[in-house]
């Protein structure tokens, strides 16, 4: 995958440890300051959400752009093509970077235009501020309550955060990164078996939770979504597609589990983020970028899933339909 040290690109990495996958920290993982917010409303253009079809933590914040109605306020650059120094940032070619005269070809390069000599992983999603040309961040968790808490008179009733639920919250979005999101890279990138096993076992352990969690509710918290079933989403779209067969998550498909199946077509469905799942790319830059599990790239055929089946969660949510 490669890395930036001391603002430099080597195709070295530091992810394995005594065969297991530790996600790295980033510097840009902060809480973004109140000022940010209170600009991205009132200074439309100056933040760029910088983001990839592919990847599950940078479709997070993309759906929270979407769904809160910024996309007027916050343009949107999607990084695609050839991964030959982490992620290309234009299909191969130049592009201008907001707010400066500079023209970039891969992602790294915007990272070292805010931190000459940074050292770690250039990853998405990242907001960008093109006044100061510094990274504010690049936490898909931290961007998503940043752009929540964005107030304009359209959005002001809208919240995916409700205060009353903080600490349930913040549990089950523990529960979902350790035991789903990131286990499912865990397992993927595994290096020895009992590095694998645990993951595996853990990954399954929590689909079994949350399809349990998800007998009698439409949503993890009841009739309303909110910011920890779009969190849930990104991952369990890509789970039969990807984590299945290329991340050797093959105890189960998410098919198998009949409330999460419907729940995640449930959301697929919601109006206001039609358009923005795009499944040909999350398959073919996963297959041909992800893990060392596909040496050859062979970008398989995706299994026939219809996702728009009804999911008979027949539940009304008026305030987020």
């Amino acid at each position: 995958m490669g890395m930036l040290y001391k603002g430099q690109w080597t195709d070295k990495d530091d992810i394995i440890h005594n065969g297991a996958y530790i996600r790295p920290t980033s510097k840009y993982n902060g809480e973004i300051p109140v000022d940010v917010i209170d600009n991205i409303a009132n200074s439309p253009g100056r933040y760029w959400l910088i983001g990839s079809n592919s990847c599950q933590w940078s479709q997070r914040p993309m759906l929270m752009r979407r769904l809160k109605k910024l996309d007027d306020l916050i343009p949107l650059h999607i990084a695609h093509g050839p991964r030959l120094e982490g992620y290309a940032i234009n299909g191969g070619k130049a592009w201008e970077v907001p707010g400066s005269n500079h023209s970039i070809h891969h992602l790294h390069q915007l990272y070292t235009l805010s931190t000459p000599d940074y050292t770690g992983r250039s990853t998405v999603p990242v907001l960008w501020d093109s006044h100061t040309q510094q990274i504010i961040s690049n936490e898909s968790s931290q961007i998503m309550l940043a752009l929540d808490k964005v107030q304009t008179e359209e959005q002001l009733p809208l919240t995916y955060y409700p205060p009353t639920l903080n600490e349930e919250m913040s549990d089950i979005d523990g529960l979902i990164y350790s035991g789903l999101s990131n286990g499912v890279y865990k397992a993927g990138f595994a290096q020895s078996q009992n590095a694998y096993d645990q993951a595996v076992s853990l990954v399954f352990d929590t689909l079994d939770s949350l399809e349990q969690r998800l007998r009698e509710k439409r949503y993890l918290f009841g009739t309303k979504q909110t910011a920890s079933d779009w969190k849930l989403f990104t991952t369990l779209l890509r789970f039969d597609l990807v984590y299945y067969t290329l991340h050797r998550c093959l105890k189960k498909r998410l098919v198998d589990y009949p409330n999460l199946w419907a729940y995640t077509r449930d959301l697929y469905q919601t109006k206001s983020i039609a358009g923005t799942v795009d499944i040909p790319t999350i398959v073919a830059a996963s297959f041909q970028n992800d893990t060392g599990n596909n040496p050859h790239n062979i970008i398989p055929v995706t299994p026939d899933l219809d996702w728009e089946a009804p999911h008979n969660r027949d539940i009304v949510d008026p305030s987020h339909s």
